[in-house]
């Protein structure tokens, strides 16, 4: 299956340069030009693409190179393009920053993948004509790249943008735009990033629309235009028809999702429904109950009083069901949960006593292989995934067996703990991976399912 691809990524010279701010104002400005846009963040990241839907009317989606085989890549973004007009992909830290020496899962790699006109984003804050050496270093490093266009942050005035465009144009790019310090689209951050899109209220929109109006709307538009590229897309091998219910929570609690690890479940057929561990009091008819990370230390208390969704929780792992949670989930899952604000009670499954720390405990890729006892995948099935997280096991002498070896560049350790039918993690699995395990999942837990209504007969 062939698709015409017409979008740009916004790629930065280094991490803190305001790349996001940058894709939502790009996003800003296409949405108000009456184009449907389809918002992708290169890599883990989950905070990011939680500003995209506000703007954009659709969730945002990951694409990486490190976690996704190239036959995932394309599907999700093909997929993604399903009645849009144009992708804006944000990109990660630097251009060609990435994992490990050959920088995996980087920008640069993403781009030459996909063939799409690069956007870059230069702070200009305490800048003058020291700019120009910085940009041409980036335009010739690797000339292969499809660097079209610079667009300057913390830039204040006309006067200075107008100074700096003239100067920067001279050797040989094109500047697109501005944006200015603007109050409205401040972000306060905290332990894992910025603040979530749903915690913005409506001056933040306008201060996107401000920032938008200083882009140049007329040559934006005539380089999205002329930026079509043919993707080629295979249909996934993998998917498989099992009708399978899952229960995913997505609440201010738990909101670290894969929106196209959930387009997966789908195509392998699945039914999803969404609910709240804050506000419900069950998960509804469900056969997999999936627990995503998030923020559930920041509402402890709540969750530790919702008395009735504990208890379904508990009842479903007895009774035999499935549930995965990552890094989130697990927290909310264990005995007790340790805060600045105190100590409070978890679901109760997993005898863990969990306790945050005021710096992360894990962080970055890791690759994933299943043991033998593992509820989900069969004895040597390999994933990738990420980690990062502030949160620690404090009592590490329990007992709970563990169904994974996790490693990392020259580490291996043995994580994924088990029971029952439960598989808690710190581990973010993408199914980009191995968009094969998620139909042998489903075919797992529809098997166990099924000897579990001939004992109930």
């Amino acid at each position: 299956m062939y698709k015409d691809v017409k979008g740009v990524i916004v790629a930065a010279t280094k991490s803190g340069s305001g790349k996001t701010m940058a894709a939502l104002s790009l996003m800003k400005l296409f949405s108000e030009r009456g184009l449907k846009v389809a918002p992708f963040k290169t890599g883990p990241d989950f905070i990011d693409t939680s500003h995209y839907e506000k703007i954009c009317g659709v969730k945002g989606r990951n694409l990486d190179t490190f976690m996704m085989s190239d036959d995932f890549l394309f599907w999700n973004v093909c997929d993604a393009m399903t009645d849009r007009d144009v992708a804006v992909i944000e990109g990660v830290m630097g251009l060609f920053d990435g994992y490990g020496e050959e920088a995996k899962g980087s920008t640069a790699e993403l781009a030459k993948k996909l063939g799409l006109p690069i956007i870059l984003l230069v702070d200009a804050k305490g800048m003058s004509q020291s700019i120009l050496p910085l940009i041409h270093g980036f335009l010739n490093w690797d000339k292969s790249l499809p660097i079209v266009g610079v667009i300057l942050n913390r830039v204040n005035t006309e006067k200075q943008y107008s100074f700096l465009k003239s100067r920067i144009e001279k050797i040989g790019i094109k500047c697109l735009g501005y944006i200015p310090t603007i109050a409205e689209m401040k972000v306060p951050e905290r332990h894992l990033g910025i603040y979530m899109g749903y915690e913005q209220d409506s001056s933040f929109e306008k201060g996107l629309s401000k920032a938008a109006a200083c882009l140049d709307e007329e040559r934006l538009l005539k380089l999205i235009e002329n930026s079509s590229k043919k993707l080629t897309s295979k249909t996934l091998e993998s998917a498989k028809s099992v009708p399978i219910k899952i229960a995913v929570a997505n609440d201010e609690a738990f909101s670290f999702i894969y929106e196209e690890n959930i387009a997966l479940f789908k195509l392998n057929g699945a039914y999803v429904h969404y609910f709240s561990p804050l506000r419900d009091e069950t998960f509804g008819v469900a056969d997999l109950v999936y627990l995503p990370g998030g923020y559930p230390e920041l509402f402890m208390k709540q969750l530790t009083e919702n008395k009735n969704m504990k208890e379904a929780l508990q009842n479903f792992v007895e009774g035999g069901g499935h549930i995965m949670a990552e890094c989130g989930g697990l927290i909310y899952l264990s005995k007790k949960v340790i805060t600045d604000e105190g100590s409070f009670d978890g679901v109760d499954i997993l005898p863990f006593t969990i306790e945050m720390s005021k710096r992360y405990s894990a962080l970055g890729y890791v690759d994933v292989m299943a043991l033998d006892n593992n509820p989900f995948f069969t004895k040597g099935t390999t994933l990738k995934g990420h980690r990062f997280h502030y949160s620690y096991i404090k009592d590490a002498k329990h007992k709970v067996e563990c169904s994974y070896i996790v490693k990392r560049k020259d580490t291996e350790e043995q994580e994924g703990f088990v029971y029952k039918n439960l598989l808690a993690s710190y581990v973010h699995i993408h199914f980009g991976s191995n968009p094969e395990a998620v139909g042998s999942m489903f075919e797992k837990i529809e098997k166990t399912k099924r000897v579990k209504n001939l004992q109930l007969i």
